[in-house]
């Protein structure tokens, strides 16, 4: 299914490509590890909805990243790339849903 497939790729913004670098400190640090911690949980979520269909645990997870990005948003309005991971993040919850609510069941 090319909808899965998609929201597959696409949750690869979740995850920082810097997650918990040593010299940081303070509100980015903990946001990394939150999102590190969310990304590994997501990849078995990903597997479990391409082998069985669960896409309600994927989509959980993707609102919990949703959520903890927004609260460091919130507390860091001045950070751009921050900012445009949010809206990644908002278009592959938006994406997980509408496959929820259609009945959409992901092909191994």
């Amino acid at each position: 299914m090319k909808g899965i497939a998609w929201l597959m790729a696409g949750l690869a913004g979740l995850v920082p490509a810097t997650a918990a670098l040593a010299w940081e400190d303070g509100d980015r640090g903990s946001y990394n590890n939150k999102m590190a911690l969310i990304g590994v949980m997501l990849e078995g979520a990903q597997r479990r909805a391409m082998e069985s269909g669960d896409l309600e645990t994927l989509c959980l997870l993707i609102s919990i990243g949703n959520d903890v990005t927004l609260r460091y948003v919130k507390q860091n309005p001045s950070d751009q790339q921050i900012k445009g991971r949010l809206g990644d993040i908002r278009k592959d919850l938006s994406s997980c849903l509408n496959m929820l609510r259609e009945g959409s069941k992901p092909s191994p």
